[in-house]
């Protein structure tokens, strides 16, 4: 991973250029064969998926006092298309730009540049827009409390491949925990019901034992989004962030052909205190899980945390909406495994039946052990 200044170019003349050998046009990333691929006359080209140069990256200690700088802000420069050769102004830091005048989609490297980091490694999309689409129109008809004809009536709005920066880190977590664990147990006691009769009763009491101990993990490739628009979609994010890292390659620019992507928009530091609150909150349940018992209560925990290395990285999405009945919905789609987020409407008849059958239900149980 390398580390510098941005260098700000004249132009963005030196757009990724992959010619296809048999026709001459731009070539693109093919989810589907996993290939360089032409759309103009279907030839195909093979494009490394190498992993020499995924290293960790030690967070040294300016990195984790906020002492990396901020990333600069947006700069216009000329954008000359690769594919029909049209001038446009564009934003330095837009990685991937689609001429207005042939709709060809063109990578610009100087992008990741004006970043203080570079990504080490990319996760290649293998969800192509097809097979985005197959998945929603079974997430969309999934969920029983959705309007019966949510399948036939949803209709795709937008549909937008694109990879998003993330920061993923790896720490070594050592914690000591001391606590009480608290056991159940019942004795009886003797008391009177709403008749005025004496009945015996079990009731619960707690039998606390204090107990302490030590609890070591690794934590590998803790994931943080390094982007700021997606934000306020985070939670839904997170439900379709399940990677398979194993597949991640040596960040090479080809990849981003034909897809759109985005530069991180929130620094390593921030990352990194993120990250390190998601470890010391996991080796807190780890150590709640050993303390153990029924109840517990006092459990404190000590952690440190050694060896923290990270990288950045590339990962694919598919950011997508459907409108239905005039609304518009928004939902995702992992680029790599098809998992499938997002809103949807509910039915009202069948929340209301689903209420009914509730209470229809708590009122047989009652009149049935009244009946007793």
């Amino acid at each position: 991973m390398r580390f510098h200044r941005p260098m700000t170019p004249p132009d963005l003349t030196d757009v990724i250029k992959a010619p296809c050998r048999n026709c001459g046009a731009q070539l693109h990333f093919s989810a589907d064969k996993q290939k360089l691929a032409c759309s103009h006359c279907g030839n195909t080209e093979d494009i490394p998926f190498a992993k020499t140069k995924l290293v960790e990256n030690p967070l040294t200690y300016r990195f984790e006092n906020q002492q990396l700088p901020s990333a600069p802000t947006e700069e216009k420069r000329l954008f000359t298309c690769g594919n029909c050769g049209a001038k446009t102004q564009v934003n330095l830091d837009t990685p991937t730009i689609t001429c207005a005048f042939c709709g060809s989609r063109n990578v610009n490297p100087d992008a990741q540049k004006t970043r203080l980091i570079e990504p080490a490694g990319v996760l290649p999309f293998r969800i192509s827009r097809a097979g985005a689409t197959e998945r929603f129109k079974s997430w969309v008809g999934s969920d029983w409390l959705a309007p019966s004809d949510l399948k036939a009536g949803a209709m795709l709005d937008q549909l937008h491949g694109i990879y998003i920066p993330y920061w993923t880190f790896d720490a070594q977590a050592s914690s000591n925990w001391e606590g009480q664990a608290g056991y159940y147990y019942y004795v009886p006691v003797e008391v009177r019901d709403a008749n005025g009769r004496v009945v015996t009763q079990q009731q619960r009491r707690v039998r606390w034992e204090y107990r302490s101990g030590s609890h070591s993990a690794f934590y590998d490739d803790v994931l943080t989004m390094a982007s700021r628009q997606l934000s306020t979609q985070e939670g839904t994010v997170q439900e379709v962030s399940r990677y398979e890292m194993n597949d991640v390659v040596d960040y090479d620019p080809r990849f981003l052909l034909g897809w759109e992507a985005e530069v991180y928009s929130i620094d390593l530091p921030e990352s990194a205190q993120k990250a390190e609150a998601l470890i010391r909150d996991r080796e807190m349940n780890a150590c709640a899980a050993e303390l153990g018992g029924d109840t517990q209560q006092g459990l404190q925990v000590d952690t440190r945390l050694t060896n923290q290395t990270f990288k950045h990285l590339l990962l694919p999405l598919w950011i997508c909406a459907y409108t239905y009945n005039g609304k518009l919905y928004r939902f995702m789609v992992n680029g790599q495994t098809g998992q499938v987020a997002g809103q949807r409407p509910k039915s009202a008849w069948k929340i209301a039946l689903l209420i009914g059958g509730f209470i229809l239900l708590v009122a047989l149980i009652y009149w049935f052990t009244q009946k007793r």
